[in-house]
């Protein structure tokens, strides 16, 4: 095909050596008649029989442009004539044969190129169904890179696909905004299925709606959305929407009207899938679930500015009405409005939620961020203000709204408020969780690290101990074969027992240096007389004192007789317990080292109450081996400030306390050194 078409589709001059022959002789028939033709116009010009000196084409025939009154003087054949019949147009008699001549060799280029593509079209026949295959393929790659780029370019993930009907848009943007868009986060269809988003005008609601629309039709049509990759899209069969003012002078359609005929349509179907599904349900039952997969419930509806055009009460009391019987009919409903009545509607009525488009009024200006839970005002007269309309009108307007409005629009900003202080203490809360979070994460490995290390020393120490008693074994054993060799008193059992004494202490060394113990300073010799009750400390047995000489007793521990050097004995009575009391102490201590902070937060306690947790906090501290605290009690009027600096001056474990740096809280936290 590649040698018979070329990139613009059209056969090559020299897709078969015929062709390019023929090609060849028609250019070479055209130079000569063109040749013969300029000829011929310069003599018929000089002669005056020519309307114009121009060489034209008629009937496929290269012809002369003579005056119709001089026709007789020029010998040739008429092929046209001009519309005002002032112009003929004859083909001279002396190129007859050579027009005759390209006509011929043209029609032998046409044969040529249809026998050309006939065989290409056989040859493409013979291979019609591979091709067709190939052909959908590329459609399919075509579609998918397109989606691929458009998924690229808005920085698009591919979202859940659900059949329950919950729909969860995360950090959501209308795929069609560029620059500095603020994402949102949209769901419905769990706790609650219908969702009424009031606020200001030009706050986004529309947009809102359209992005939810155009987000789920996106995926159903299998492409990637603007959102975050944690969103889930529920698979609507129908999904409904009335967006916008449709007004027509044709039709003779108010804002109001034009509102109307688009929900007509809408609701009339959603109840004709009711009756095809079965009838109604209540939403939330287990005959709801189980209807709500039919297609009757499982649509998306999406009304703009619901029951507005027309008289406030009467669109109030419409807009309600339509609310309620899409949400009977189990439909995902999200729908924009100014009207009051609307707000406490939907937080009475179960399945239904208020959502608001955020409104800075330190700024005059909407941040777009969609609140779900949170009823807002429209702040009309605000934003009047704002576009500029003279503040005399707006507050002629504000004393008109009435006592009821204001209250209402106050209630509403009071509700607001408070929203925005509870979400920074949600803020401060995720934090300090986040902080902890990473401080006991921290703990763990630091623990695991400590408690590897001691297994690996505890193995080298037990191979080394091991060792030490092996040794000493083997000397202990040669040191008592000779003393039973020796008489029961001599010089030489005297030098056996030094060597002993000079062993257990060398072993007693070695052990204190695998275990890091500092040595025990030796304790003044004792009063041991003959029936004492004794420990000998390096083996830990007990027993009687049978004798005392020259410094070492001989000690019964029942059959058998030990020696052992006075230095070695403690009264069994008086046995300290500072070693178990020491390993308490220090697992107490790493406990509380592990789970005990170095901060604590008062703010917002009473004196007394603030004292009582400090307490607490400060012994913890101490137990943790903490050497310096914060205490964070805010500035406020600074009174719980005075009462915790003037428990603190009276506690008997705080070396010092001062205020905080400035970058670290200032007179908000106290600093105390333990």
């Amino acid at each position: 095909i590649r040698a018979v078409i070329d990139d613009e589709g059209q056969v090559r001059p020299d897709a078969s050596p015929e062709l390019l022959r023929l090609n060849r002789e028609v250019r070479r028939t055209e130079e000569t008649l063109r040749s013969r033709m300029e000829a011929i116009l310069r003599r018929e010009m000089s002669r005056g029989t020519l309307q114009e000196p121009v060489i034209v084409q008629r009937a496929g025939r290269w012809c002369l442009a003579a005056q119709a009154s001089q026709q007789s003087r020029v010998q040739g054949i008429l092929h046209d004539r001009s519309d005002t019949g002032a112009t003929v147009f004859l083909e001279p008699a002396e190129t007859v044969e050579l027009g005759n001549r390209l006509r011929e060799l043209e029609i032998a280029v046409r044969q040529e190129v249809t026998r050309l593509l006939a065989e290409l079209t056989a040859k493409v026949a013979a291979r019609a169904e591979e091709l067709r295959r190939d052909l959908g393929t590329a459609a399919v790659l075509d579609m998918v890179t397109a989606k691929a780029r458009l998924a690229e370019r808005m920085q698009a993930h591919r979202p859940t696909l659900r059949s329950d009907g919950y729909l969860e848009l995360r950090r959501a943007r209308h795929p069609l905004l560029t620059g500095e868009v603020v994402p949102n986060d949209v769901w419905i269809g769990r706790d609650f299925t219908t969702l009424v988003i009031t606020g200001p005008n030009t706050g986004g609601k529309t947009v809102l709606l359209k992005t939810v629309g155009l987000l789920t039709l996106m995926a159903q049509a299998g492409l990637h959305i603007s959102a975050g990759p944690t969103s889930e899209v529920n698979v609507f069969s129908h999904v409904f929407a009335d967006i916008g003012d449709e007004q027509s002078i044709e039709q003779s359609l108010s804002t109001f009207s034009s509102h109307m005929t688009q929900i007509v349509r809408i609701v009339n179907q959603v109840a004709a899938r009711r009756r095809r599904a079965g009838g109604s349900h209540k939403p939330g039952t287990s005959e709801g679930k189980e209807s709500e997969a039919e297609a009757a419930v499982n649509a998306l509806v999406l009304l703009d500015e619901i029951g507005a055009g027309t008289d406030p009460a009467e669109g109030s009391a419409l807009a309600r009405a339509l609310l309620e019987e899409l949400h009977e009919a189990g439909c995902r409903t999200i729908a924009t409005t100014h009207y009051n009545e609307l707000k406490t509607f939907a937080y009475q009525r179960k399945g239904m939620e208020n959502a608001s488009v955020e409104f800075d009024a330190k700024t005059l200006a909407p941040t777009y961020r969609l609140l779900i839970g949170h009823a807002g005002a429209s702040n009309a007269l605000t934003i009047a203000q704002r576009l500029g309309l003279p503040r005399r009108i707006v507050a002629a307007a504000r004393r008109l709204l009435g006592r009821r409005g204001r209250e209402v629009d106050e209630a509403l900003r009071a509700i607001e408020r408070s929203r925005r202080r509870l979400e920074e203490k949600q803020r401060h809360a995720e934090d300090l969780s986040t902080q902890l979070e990473r401080l006991r994460a921290e703990q763990e490995r630091e623990l695991a690290r400590l408690q590897e290390e001691r297994k690996r020393l505890a193995q080298r120490g037990y191979e080394r101990a091991r060792q030490i008693v092996a040794a000493a074994e083997e000397e202990a054993r040669r040191i008592i074969a000779e003393l039973q060799r020796q008489p029961r008193q001599s010089r030489v059992t005297q030098r056996l027992r030094e060597e002993i004494e000079e062993l257990a202490a060398r072993v007693e060394a070695e052990g204190r240096e695998l275990t890091g113990e500092a040595p025990v300073a030796e304790a003044p010799a004792r009063g041991f007389q003959h029936g004492d009750w004794v420990r000998i400390t390096s083996s830990g047995r007990e027993g009687y004192i049978e004798h005392i000489d020259a410094g070492v007793a001989v000690v019964r521990i029942g059959k058998l007789a030990v020696e052992a050097p006075l230095s070695d004995l403690e009264r069994a009575d008086e046995v300290s317990a500072s070693g178990e009391s020491a390993a308490l102490a220090e697992r107490i201590r790493t406990r509380k080292a592990l789970t005990v902070p170095t901060e604590v937060h008062l703010r917002g306690m009473r004196a007394d109450e603030a004292i009582h947790v400090l307490e607490k906090f400060l012994d913890d501290a101490l137990l943790a081996g903490h050497p310096q605290v914060r205490i964070v009690h805010g500035k406020g009027t600074g009174a719980l400030r005075q009462a915790i600096h003037a428990w603190l001056r009276e506690h008997p474990t705080v070396r010092r306390f001062a205020d905080a740096p400035p970058s670290e809280g200032g007179r908000g936290v106290t600093i105390v050194d333990l």
